[in-house]
């Protein structure tokens, strides 16, 4: 029986993060730590995450060197906070997608003037937080969903976040 290298890279990763070797990105509090960049696509991944070490085409890096360089956090989450960036914008692992499709990942509790959602420029189409596709297009930006719908945007899949 063969078993690919990322097969054996992601059991292992499940297992220490079992063992809790590793800390939850949310309780991070190094300011630059080291993040994979995928150099095809322009965007980092962070430690943990399902893309980390995992593309054909990338490189680690300091994220603090990659984002000088011009490469986007993966979803919009950043990984660690930066000392010189007291907003820390998205630092915790539920604003990660999940790498499970499930039908429980677009719901939020909060109301839909509230929920922040990824809007692709391009598609005129906007995404829910834990979709697969929410910060993660080359084109977009983050607004709220009434913003969103008001500007003519739709929904992704017709279904709204909330």
């Amino acid at each position: 029986m063969v078993i690919s290298v990322s097969r054996v890279r992601t059991m292992l990763l499940g297992l220490l993060l079992l063992c809790g070797v590793f800390a939850s990105i949310s309780d991070v509090s190094a300011a630059d730590g080291k993040v994979w960049i995928n150099t095809k696509s322009g965007v980092y991944h962070c430690p943990g995450t399902r893309y980390y070490g995992s593309t054909k085409n990338g490189v680690f890096q300091k994220q603090s060197e990659a984002e000088r360089r011009g490469y986007r956090p993966a979803f919009g989450s950043k990984c660690f906070n930066s000392s010189d960036d007291s907003s820390s914008t998205h630092a915790n692992a539920s604003n990660l997608v999940s790498s499970t499709p499930s039908g429980n990942t677009r719901k939020s509790s909060l109301n839909a003037a509230d929920t922040q959602v990824w809007v692709n420029t391009k598609s005129g189409v906007y995404h829910c937080p834990g979709s697969r596709y929410y910060g993660a297009t080359k084109s977009g930006r983050f607004m709220s969903e009434t913003e969103a719908e008001n500007g003519g945007n739709r929904p992704a899949y017709g279904a709204r976040c909330n």
